[in-house]
């Protein structure tokens, strides 16, 4: 824990908070004095988010100097919408069409999510100046409710133009409440963009969302109420803005993106930038976000999570499955010997502390006169994973084997053939078995430069991947520093490279461009002695910040790849928790005029308001725009906000006078929470 500074007795208090893949963080934040009281670092327990949680929060309110009753904020930064994403778990949910053919609802990654969710096509719909195409047909909706609610938990809306008119859309939503008590998620809530595809799956994916997210925060609510800790609870989106938990339950996927949000909004804080690249190394991933003019870059068009389009604002990130506990493992018919990542294993340094057996299998391995592929690679039974039903005749005699060992297996004496391996991975993957090898921070033990475990059991194991061979037949290694090394200099190359690519990103530089200029950089610096002529340099010209508790482990090797200063600023580990803790409330909304015809102006908010000026549809608009973000601002949880405005608008000339087409207003609200 941090030793408190500059700490009044009653100084009003934030918590931030952020469960992450490898680890969750908290902190108490003292508002008056920007000073970091206590923070804490606890591993992700996996299927027990509110676990985590609960032990991270009782980890910083027992600092003598953290007094609950100050403590009036609670913010949160999660993983899990995203890894639902990723992970297709999501909860069944049902999707109802109003007035779309059906061959709309085949496009955007539609086709694959209603092949698992039912899906409705009703009569209906708008067209795009908001009129009425036909009337809303509810009759086929109750039969198709009585038929799949059982095996539903939520409910997705979308309509034909339902941003420009959304009355079909709500009438459909009250028509389902009056049947069931699930939730619905309405198109036009989510998103003002046109795209039909987009929009149904953004709902449909929000819709699958609710159930999961509503459970998480009930959790923390729970873990809350427990321990004494009254503060609002807020959750940041992933734009890097916070909203209250009431707002995010019904608009879960907001939260993808939410934790390289919060690490983005926590490394431009604590560093000072208002303009540079940040890159946080986790343990599972390392994302790296531009920061323009204080504030993360948006995607533009929305974030895309798990091969999904979505209309969902959020910060446009470059993702690398690289961090501190990225598998390392031999892949002799490769280029190159060593493969790090994406899977995330356990560190064989840590694993050791539970399971001290391991330093004798990795003893008896080292003593064998020939490697095994398998060497080093160690499985045991996850909690969640003890009542699992073997799908097949293979995976059943792999869990016989694990689970017939005291604590821990080794993978050489499960695995003897390509099925076998196959059904390990199968269950690594849905979380039945765990499992611990030679990692980054293993590396960095054997190296010395990281010293928070026993290092023995790295030593062991970095000698017993070192004698297995490469495509040659020759040992990866001389010895397991050698080789430690050689990981050490991969994993800062692979995260250069994503700060690269970032910057390029921000740049417009062609992908195929950056890419000849990084094979090159690479090829160079693995042999610089041998060139005389050739310099090829690519790096960073505004300031970058690394994050994440490994960053010192590669600040200097950073520096070396990409011929800049790589800052790692104060409270660097719990980056992300101090992202949320310092968050802001921002919401922002757009609001269409168009123009049916010549001196006709039709503004699109709620339901439509025709206009024969244009500034008086303007000046509606923005009224209307404020009265929205007015509401939503305080039901957000935000304290004191501004509202600005933007218009966009779309003229064409016609014999030497501008025609006005149409225009788009911007609005956005930003202030303080609670």
């Amino acid at each position: 824990m941090a030793k408190s500074r500059n700490v009044k007795a009653n100084d009003r208090l934030t918590i931030g908070i952020d469960t992450g893949g490898t680890y969750t963080d908290a902190l108490v934040y003292a508002r008056s004095t920007n000073a970091v009281v206590a923070k804490t670092k606890v591993r992700t327990t996996h299927g027990n988010l509110g676990g985590c949680v609960s032990t991270a929060l009782s980890d910083v309110l027992a600092h003598p100097l953290v007094d609950t009753s100050n403590i009036d904020l609670v913010c949160v930064s999660t993983t899990l919408a995203t890894n639902a994403l990723v992970e297709g778990a999501g909860r069944p949910a049902g999707l109802i069409s109003i007035g779309l053919e059906a061959a709309v609802t085949k496009r955007g990654g539609l086709s694959e999510l209603t092949q698992e969710n039912p899906l409705l096509h009703l009569r209906g719909g708008h067209s795009s100046y908001g009129l009425e195409n036909e009337p809303l047909d509810l009759g086929p909706l109750r039969e198709w409710l009585s038929a799949n609610d059982g095996t539903l938990e939520a409910y997705a809306v979308v309509g034909s133009f339902s941003v420009r008119n959304p009355e079909h859309e709500l009438v459909t939503a009250t028509a389902i409440h009056e049947i069931t008590d699930k939730p619905v998620t309405l198109s036009h809530e989510l998103s003002a963009q046109l795209d039909a595809p987009k929009r149904s799956v953004t709902a449909l994916l929000n819709a699958r969302l609710v159930p999961l997210v509503q459970e998480l925060i009930v959790a923390v609510e729970n873990a809350m109420t427990n321990l004494g800790v009254t503060g609002r609870l807020l959750v940041m989106r992933g734009d890097g803005s916070l909203v209250s938990s009431d707002f995010v339950k019904n608009r879960p996927i907001e939260t993808i993106l939410s934790g390289p949000a919060a690490s983005a909004t926590g490394a431009a804080a604590l560093s000072g930038i208002r303009d540079g690249v940040v890159a946080d190394i986790g343990g599972t991933t390392t994302d790296v976000a531009i920061i323009n003019d204080g504030r993360s870059a948006v995607r533009p068009g929305g974030a895309n999570v798990g091969g999904y389009e979505t209309m969902v604002n959020a910060i446009r990130i470059h993702t690398h499955g690289i961090g501190g506990d990225s598998h390392v493992r031999p892949t002799p018919l490769l280029e190159m010997s060593l493969s790090i990542g994406p899977r995330r294993v356990t560190p064989l340094a840590l694993a050791s502390r539970e399971r001290p057996e391991i330093v004798e299998m990795l003893e008896g391995q080292l003593a064998r006169p020939v490697a095994s592929a398998n060497d080093g690679i160690f499985l045991w039974t996850q909690a969640s994973g003890r009542d699992w039903t073997p799908q097949s005749s293979v995976e059943a005699k792999v869990l016989e084997a694990v689970n017939g060992s005291l604590a821990v297996a080794s993978m050489g004496d499960i695995v003897s053939s390509g099925l076998e391996g196959n059904a390990v991975e199968r269950l690594i993957s849905i979380g039945v078995l765990a499992s611990a090898a030679f990692t980054p921070t293993d590396a960095a033990h054997v190296l010395g430069i990281d010293n928070r475990y026993d290092p023995l059991p790295s030593h062991l194991a970095a000698d017993v991947l070192a004698r297995q061979r490469d495509r040659f037949g020759a040992p990866l290694a001389d010895s397991g520093a050698q080789l430690s090394d050689d990981v050490m200099n991969s994993v800062a190359q692979m995260i250069g490279n994503t700060i690269l690519a970032a910057g390029a990103d921000d740049d417009g530089v062609p992908a195929a461009e950056l890419a000849s200029a990084i094979r090159a950089q690479d090829y160079l610096s693995r042999s610089a002695s041998k060139h005389r002529v050739l310099d090829v340099s690519l790096g960073i010209r505004n300031p970058f910040v690394c994050v994440g508790a490994p960053a010192p482990l590669y600040q200097s090797k950073l520096h070396d790849y990409l011929t800049s200063l790589c800052q790692i600023p104060e409270h660097f580990d719990v980056a992300n928790a101090y992202g949320a803790a310092t968050g802001v409330v921002r919401l922002s909304t757009s609001t269409i005029v168009s123009a049916p015809r010549r001196g006709l102006f039709r503004v699109h908010a709620g339901n439509p308001a025709t206009f024969y000026e244009l500034n008086a549809a303007q000046d509606f608009a923005e009224a209307e725009a404020r009265t929205e973000l007015e509401a939503k601002m305080e039901f957000a949880g935000a304290a004191e906000f501004a509202i600005s405005h933007k218009w966009q608008v779309k003229e064409v000339n016609v014999g030497g006078r501008q025609l006005f087409i149409e225009g788009t207003l911007y609005s956005e609200a930003e202030g303080s929470p609670h």
